[in-house]
């Protein structure tokens, strides 16, 4: 409707002789129109794969290439989360899973760093879950974790020639010392959960993954799981215009319950394809931070003009020993006057509870102006546990 009535304007009536040259150049101008309305209503679609190179030798063939092809041939891409150091073990003597790599990224797929060897060193409790940051220890500090990136980055530069400059941190523990790390050898996106998507520390952006739905997945939740990811993804589409989708390695092969997540993935993408057509686009993380930096903040500091509501981010790192940041926004209030905007300030507290619901601290309390800010809190002299952090403003309220 809008486009139809755009033509009717004064501005785009045309007056040429002969009936057949004014129509041609009206559709023509309705083409283009029609082309850049859709190009704004683009929906982003990424595929994040974990753990490639598991040691898993349990579901056989570990090629990567039947879950590869399921999905390129329906306009897919695949971010492949690679454990480095499997690429030295024995199973990879062969070296058939390298040249798989080498020419997965040639045909536009990506490789992401995960960890070195997806083992922490420093415990015994959880040794598989966790790497860059311990948990039950405490974390590793900037020079270890500089050194299980180096050591990652060598044996991918070594094995299969490439560098990659996003990073998922394993088990999803990480903390400052990690995002220093990755800056330092150059890294700008982590892909991790817990933390809201835009520049999280300096010139890092994190983009957080949405669902996984095929960890073990079997015949009897297949099409529960399959309707399940098609509504999540729906309204995540239609709340922040992309998703990511997560998948295990182990699973995705060929030989796990005879390549049911390679079958469900197909079908999950004709659905896709046939309820969205061309307006979906599928891009790498890379690809998809390219497309999202134009329009989150570069920095805290020059963000402010563009908050337009409140927002309590998730803390990071989180876990966290002995100390955390909490971000949270306040946008412009309303004036009766003319639509102008209230910019002098208005109340804020943020302040934490513990599980009974105590309060433990105060981070703020007082009038903050418009924007976005970030708050330290350190609990060295709290004993280990879940707490909680609640903003409010107004009539806002969020915990997290």
């Amino acid at each position: 409707m809008y486009r139809e009535n755009l033509l009717r304007q004064p501005f785009f009536q045309i007056h040429i002789y002969g009936k057949l040259m004014k129509k041609r150049i009206i559709l023509i101008l309705f083409f283009i129109l029609s082309n850049f309305v859709f190009a704004q209503d683009s929906l982003f679609f990424c595929i994040r794969v974990d753990d490639i190179l598991s040691r898993n030798m349990t579901y056989l063939p570990r090629s990567i290439f039947h879950f590869q092809d399921t999905v390129a041939v329906r306009g897919g891409k695949v971010t492949w989360a690679v454990i480095p150091h499997r690429l030295i073990e024995s199973q990879n003597e062969d070296s058939v899973l390298a040249l798989e790599l080498v020419q997965s990224v040639a045909n536009g797929h990506e490789i992401s760093l995960h960890g070195y060897n997806h083992i922490c060193t420093k415990c015994n409790i959880e040794p598989w879950g966790h790497e860059m940051f311990c948990p039950n220890t405490g974390p590793l500090t900037l020079s270890e974790q500089n050194t299980l990136i180096q050591n990652g980055l060598q044996v991918l530069d070594e094995q299969i020639g490439i560098t990659p400059t996003s990073f998922v941190p394993p088990g999803h523990y990480n903390d400052t010392n990690t995002f220093n790390a990755l800056l330092e050898k150059n890294f700008n996106l982590v892909s991790t959960t817990g933390i809201a998507d835009g520049y999280i520390h300096k010139e890092l952006f994190q983009i957080q993954r949405d669902a996984e739905f095929t960890w073990a997945l079997n015949s009897a939740q297949y099409q529960s799981q399959l309707n399940a990811a098609l509504t999540d993804i729906e309204n995540k589409f239609n709340s922040k215009g992309y998703y990511v989708i997560l998948h295990h390695d182990y699973f995705i092969r060929q030989g796990y319950e005879n390549g049911i997540v390679i079958n469900w993935m197909g079908e999950l993408l004709d659905s896709l394809n046939n309820r969205y057509g061309s307006k979906i686009q599928y891009v790498t993380l890379t690809e998809l931070m390219e497309h999202l930096k134009s329009k989150i903040p570069t920095t805290i500091e020059n963000s402010i003009a563009k908050v337009e509501e409140y927002m309590l981010f998730q803390n990071y790192p989180n876990p966290f020993n002995p100390s955390t940041t909490i971000r949270f926004s306040t946008p412009p209030q309303p004036s009766p006057y003319q639509g102008e905007e209230v910019r002098e300030g208005f109340l804020v507290t943020l302040k934490v509870f513990d599980m009974l619901g105590q309060e433990v601290a105060i981070l703020v309390n007082g009038k903050k102006s418009p924007g976005i800010y970030e708050v330290k809190f350190d609990g060295r002299n709290l004993p280990s546990g879940i707490y909680f952090y609640k903003l409010n403003v107004g009539n806002f309220t969020q915990t997290k």
